[in-house]
């Protein structure tokens, strides 16, 4: 096996416990083949694990252990056994749900979701692209899937150097599926859908907003009406505004498919919708924001807290007094305690008192690594409005 070092300085940074290391914390002169499984040692020759190895991203090793133990079929085999078990625990209100999340489960960057036995593979990292045929055989007998589907299109695979691309590699993959979320119904695009069709990572926040719905809703960024819908049959009238026409559409089939007929559909810029909505003096009783992610970088972080800051103020300007406020950030460059920051600010502008409820995440399905804060991406605020 490859040897790869490190220099003091990633000897110091390995001992964080965080999975990744990164170039320039590498002797130099040292190259290995990308994808490969390497032994890695410091300076001294001590063995410190083993990794897979990038020969072209800055994260040049993604640490698979720290025992000097075989990386075989057996390895991956329990690992996978793991994962599936832990979901078969904490997964039981849905058939769709996340099967493996990448450096959590212990397969780094690999993503596998399961939509009602139709399988989606998201993998960015060239090692889990060498893993994958192994990786299927393994699954095949176990969850019998009905189709496989890599959505390989996100642009973080070009910092591997791995090409984008969507394509079904076994079975036969329906243009909608359905997928049961509680008492509700989607309709999913797994080939053109955002990440592999649907927010997988929000299903126990939406199931969480029904239980504060009522009178009047504001749903804004409703993407496919996934909170609209989990609130509509609690609320007298919701409003969802959605900017993309192509989302705004299946959120309306999803309506139809659920008999839900208490929900306005609105194509709309939402900073604008909430401006003119605060013009006209319309309040409502729970507002739900889930944005985009607007920092994707460091470099996004000024802009991006203007931009949330702004959005939150005017959703808190329109609540009624003692309204539920639930506002999301996805942003992992923007951190939790930042993010309660710019919503103290917010509150301040809008000149209300704000009560933080509940701190909520991302669904058990998408479990926290301690050691990669980059995995605690997901922020979700239940706060009243006094």
């Amino acid at each position: 096996m490859q040897k790869i070092r490190l220099t003091a300085k990633g000897r110091r940074w390995r001992r964080t416990g965080h999975p990744w290391i990164y170039r320039n914390d590498l002797l130099p002169g040292q190259t290995a083949v990308s994808g490969e499984v390497v032994a890695v040692y410091d300076a001294q020759e001590r063995f410190l694990g083993q990794a897979l190895y990038s020969a072209v991203s800055r994260i040049a090793l993604r640490l698979l252990t720290v025992d000097d133990i075989p990386i075989n079929a057996d390895f991956w085999e329990a690992r996978l056994h793991q994962a599936l078990a832990y979901r078969r625990r904490v997964v039981t209100n849905s058939n769709a749900c996340r099967l493996i999340y990448a450096e959590a489960d212990g397969f780094p960057g690999l993503i596998l979701d399961n939509y009602d036995g139709h399988l989606v593979f998201q993998i960015h990292h060239p090692g889990m692209a060498r893993l994958l045929p192994q990786l299927i055989d393994l699954l095949q007998p176990l969850l019998r899937p009905q189709s496989i589907t890599l959505r390989n299109d996100s642009e973080v695979r070009r910092l591997e150097g791995l090409p984008l691309e969507i394509e079904v590699i076994r079975g036969e993959l329906p243009e909608r599926l359905l997928v049961q979320e509680g008492t509700v119904q989607f309709w999913v695009d797994v080939r053109g859908g955002q990440k592999t069709g649907l927010f997988l990572d929000q299903r126990e926040n939406r199931l969480a907003a029904a239980a504060w719905a009522q009178g009047e809703v504001l749903d804004c960024f409703s993407y496919q009406g996934g909170f609209a819908l989990h609130v509509a049959s609690h609320a007298q009238h919701v409003v969802a505004v959605e900017s993309s026409a192509l989302s705004l559409g299946l959120a309306q089939d999803n309506a139809r498919l659920n008999r839900m007929h208490n929900v306005d559909w609105i194509q709309a810029n939402c900073f604008d919708f909430l401006k003119k909505a605060h013009a006209s003096s319309k309040f409502y009783d729970l507002i739900i924001l889930d944005p985009p992610a607007f920092a994707k970088s460091r470099a996004d972080q000024p802009a991006a807290f203007r931009g949330y800051q702004d959005l939150n103020r005017r959703a808190l300007q329109l609540l009624k007094p003692g309204g539920i406020f639930i506002t999301c950030s996805c942003s992992y460059n923007l951190s939790q305690e930042t993010f309660l920051g710019l919503l103290r600010q917010a509150a301040q502008d809008a000149r209300r008192q704000v009560q933080v409820i509940e701190c909520r995440g991302a669904a058990k399905d998408h479990p926290t690594l301690l050691a990669l804060p980059e995995s605690t991406y997901l922020k979700c605020f239940v706060c009243r409005a006094l």
